[in-house]
């Protein structure tokens, strides 16, 4: 099993699952980082603690897994040699947002009347 991270949000929700494969010995865990994010500071370090062996993203790509997990779209993820799954990284990450009513100047301004 290859966990995917693009940056240190991704990771702390994928390192939010890991407690259900980390005993399972019939499964190895693998890491990699895609390093398409501009915000991968601190990936290297959080991924050092897991424990599991994290693999540059060329041989991640190279090595072919039963399932990857990742927690955002970022990178090339249709390289991955495996099934892939993908975990929401928090509230609002697939939300679309409303366009404001730039005409409507009252205090509720974009907010849905429901009667």
């Amino acid at each position: 099993m290859l966990f995917v991270v693009h940056n240190v949000t991704s990771a702390t929700r994928l390192l939010d699952v890991l407690p259900l494969f980390h005993d399972d010995f019939g499964i190895q865990l693998l890491a990699t980082c895609t390093g398409s994010s501009a915000f991968e500071g601190g990936v290297a370090a959080l991924l050092a603690e897991t424990g599991v062996p994290v693999l540059p993203w060329e041989q991640a790509l190279e090595t072919k897994v039963d399932l990857a997990i990742t927690a955002s779209l970022g990178g090339q993820l249709h390289r991955i040699s495996g099934q892939l799954a993908l975990l929401s990284h928090g509230v609002g990450y697939n939300k679309t947002l409303a366009t404001p009513d730039a005409g409507r100047r009252t205090p509720d301004a974009g907010v849905a009347s429901h009667l």
